[in-house]
């Protein structure tokens, strides 16, 4: 009798284990299975879930080992991908024309954090990437890293009749931050100053926001001309949080105490202007924290 993954998924085995060719059925979450029929999920083949245009996320399996050329080729709607570092081929266009792929969550158990390059390559739009660090006996550790995005274009050079290529945004530069194996956290940090000349705010803040909340490999001084971006960016800061409905967000960025009294007060006329309670009650929470018992505040009306 066939089990549910047996008749989900197409597959034939290999000489180490299975490889997935296909699927029966149009999904929107597509977890892959470690085992099928016994056998471990060691690859998944060329063209296996092209197409399937409501896939919005799509989860491998630790045992990955190979992922084939343009597996997910043109799933216009998928978000967001989990996978671990034991995947060390990924085929060529694999998430090609994957346009709203923007969340990637890496497990990294065998010290390959190279394996996100892999996966990153044909990722052209903002996409942020936590890796998760563990190892046997001790707190998986998480990095939070924005990788923004950038394009290329093509000017003519006339007098020597040919087309330059131009390249936009800092996003191929920090797709290069990678050294044995490992993502190289000083080359990412110092590439700070030219995204926030040339990437949009909302990849600006991904970068601080990532590196203060999951200060993994951060350097203090690093650490300071992030906190001085995101404390001089408050408003920005906070419609960005808002528009993502992502109060958590606010809450680790309150916890280090970036905004004094003024900042602080303009940030809960701007949550007061956007009406949105849970956001007005953090900062009114750490106002009360940071500056009870100096001058009288203003009082909110809400």
């Amino acid at each position: 009798m066939q089990t549910e993954e047996e008749s989900i998924f197409i597959w034939e085995e290999v000489q180490d284990g299975a490889v997935i060719r296909g699927c029966t059925c149009s999904l929107r979450i597509l977890t892959v299975p470690g085992r099928i029929a016994g056998l471990p999920v060691v690859q998944i083949g060329d063209y296996a879930f092209q197409g399937m245009n409501e896939l919005c996320e799509a989860h491998l399996p630790e045992s990955l080992q190979f992922l084939g050329d343009h597996v997910f080729f043109n799933c216009t709607g998928l978000k967001r991908l989990t996978a671990y570092d034991a995947l060390t081929h990924v085929g060529d266009g694999a998430f090609k024309n994957c346009d709203r792929l923007s969340e990637i969550e890496l497990s990294v158990r065998q010290g390959h954090t190279s394996t996100l390059r892999l996966l990153i390559s044909d990722v052209m739009q903002d996409v942020r990437a936590d890796i998760i660090y563990e190892a046997e006996g001790e707190e998986p550790v998480r990095s939070r890293l924005m990788f923004p995005a950038f394009y290329f274009d093509y000017i003519e050079n006339y007098p020597a009749r040919i087309f330059e290529e131009v390249i936009y945004g800092s996003g191929q530069a920090y797709r290069q931050c990678f050294r044995g194996g490992d993502v190289d956290y000083e080359a990412y940090d110092r590439l700070f100053e030219r995204s926030a000349r040339e990437d949009t705010p909302q990849a600006v803040l991904g970068h601080a926001v990532g590196r203060l909340s999951c200060p993994y490999r951060l350097s203090d001084g690093r650490r300071e001309v992030y906190r001085e971006w995101i404390s001089s960016h408050g408003p920005e800061f906070l419609k960005e949080c808002i528009s993502k409905d992502a109060p958590e967000d606010l809450e680790r960025m309150l916890e280090l105490d970036l905004y004094d009294e003024e900042q602080t007060g303009q940030l809960i006329s701007l949550a007061l202007r956007e009406k949105k309670p849970e956001f007005i009650s953090l900062l009114m929470a750490y106002q009360g924290r940071r500056f009870a018992g100096g001058r009288k505040r203003k009082k909110y009306v809400l």
